[in-house]
């Protein structure tokens, strides 16, 4: 058994110029909270400004297996998510796995 049953893990991308959340900070900052008995994502966060672009980001990983389904996130994010956001969240969500995998190591998980 696992000291916690869930951890958060951060990806970074630099945003384009054109995003308004470039204001906020410049990167664009993608949480997911995973469980880690499943590796299921729970759920999300991002430093995106629009509540309906956060809600779609929490469609495209709640109940996902953090690296399994790595391709199925991919390709949901590039087909859905027609901003120029989508590459630097694919690109932070491609740090998290790295992390991930990383972490389990680590710990022996």
């Amino acid at each position: 058994m696992y000291k916690y049953q869930t951890a958060y893990f951060c990806g970074y991308a630099k945003l384009p110029n054109a995003l308004p959340t470039i204001v906020a900070n410049g990167t664009l900052t993608l949480g997911l909270e995973i469980d880690l008995k499943s590796s299921t994502i729970i759920r999300s966060s991002s430093t995106l400004i629009s509540p309906v672009a956060n809600d779609l980001i929490q469609s495209y990983f709640a109940g996902k297996h953090v690296v399994n389904d790595y391709e199925q996130i991919v390709d949901e994010i590039s087909f859905r998510h027609q901003g120029i956001a989508a590459k630097p969240l694919i690109k932070a969500y491609g740090d998290i796995c790295r992390n991930y995998i990383e972490f389990l190591k680590e710990n022996n998980i």
